[in-house]
């Protein structure tokens, strides 16, 4: 009985130690976005950004923002500490990365971007 419970005791142990994500895993996945606000102004509903930052360090983006000549796949890399997400070479702030939330900021094409997104 007592190799029993020593048993349950280490399982439990290391079943409720959750490695903690680093900033680049809380940013690999699958974002939607919920709100686009070009020059301060809500843009449409219609308008849309998914944007997907894959484990490899690949992305893909598929958006309804017209123009948009920024490049919609390509090599992606962040800087925790400048607050900083990079995609293709176009540097885009990170406002907010919080649980499923990520809120992103660019000038595009001579227009300021910010992208509210959700996993």
């Amino acid at each position: 009985m007592p190799v029993f419970v020593a048993l349950l005791l280490v399982g439990v142990a290391f079943t409720s130690c959750k490695k903690d994500e680093t900033f680049t895993e809380k940013l690999t996945a699958e974002w939607n976005s919920t709100s686009i606000k070009i020059d301060g102004v809500a843009a449409p509903s219609t308008t849309t950004m998914f944007l997907h930052l894959q484990a490899g360090n690949n992305f893909e983006i598929t958006t309804t923002i017209a123009p948009f000549t920024h490049p919609t796949s390509g090599v992606w890399s962040a800087d925790e500490s400048n607050s900083k997400l990079t995609l293709a070479g176009n540097i885009w702030t990170i406002h907010h990365l919080e649980g499923n939330t990520l809120r992103i900021g660019n000038t595009v094409d001579g227009k300021e971007v910010e992208i509210d997104l959700e996993k």
